[in-house]
């Protein structure tokens, strides 16, 4: 993992640049941006303006895509990816019609749970939450989360820093 954090920043793009890339990947998002950035020891608030648009930049375009062209897009991927996503479609479903765009919120504002705003917003738009409510929601989300993990990394990077001097 080092190897290829090392690797990443030895590019020539700068580091903003780099945050910003690394946020709107579907796995990475704003998460594991933040991590990159305090690894390329950015500022605490250019990382989390930064991987904040960076993670919101996709969302309106996830849940604007018709249903059909997404479905069978997402079809094209593998058989156990395919389960995965519709045993959380399944799962969610429910959590979804009861309580909307706040169960969005909830699940994309806990950095742990592995559900982010690329997935959330595909499930908002399978499941048929209002458009509106689901961005607003999902840009709080990331906004939570964002504000979670940076100061957990930048804590953790800063805690270290002290107990090394």
């Amino acid at each position: 993992m080092t190897a290829l954090v090392q690797w990443y920043s030895n590019l020539t793009v700068s580091r903003f640049v780099q945050v910003f890339v690394a946020s709107v990947l579907p796995l990475v998002e704003n998460k594991g941006a933040i991590v990159l950035a305090a690894s390329l020891k950015l500022k605490w608030y250019i990382a989390f303006l930064t991987s904040t648009l960076g993670a919101y930049l996709p969302v309106p375009f996830l849940l604007r895509a018709k249903t059909q062209h997404l479905r069978r897009r997402l079809s094209r991927i593998s058989q156990f990816r395919w389960r995965s996503l519709t045993d959380s479609l399944r799962r969610c479903r429910r959590a979804l019609g009861r309580y909307g765009h706040w169960g969005i919120f909830f699940v994309v504002s806990i950095p742990f749970t592995g559900v982010g705003c690329w997935l959330s917003a595909i499930l908002a738009n399978l499941s048929g939450v209002n458009r509106r409510w689901a961005a607003a929601a999902i840009f709080l989300g990331i906004l939570v989360s964002g504000l979670i993990t940076t100061a957990m990394v930048y804590g953790l990077v800063s805690g270290i820093a002290w107990l090394i001097q």
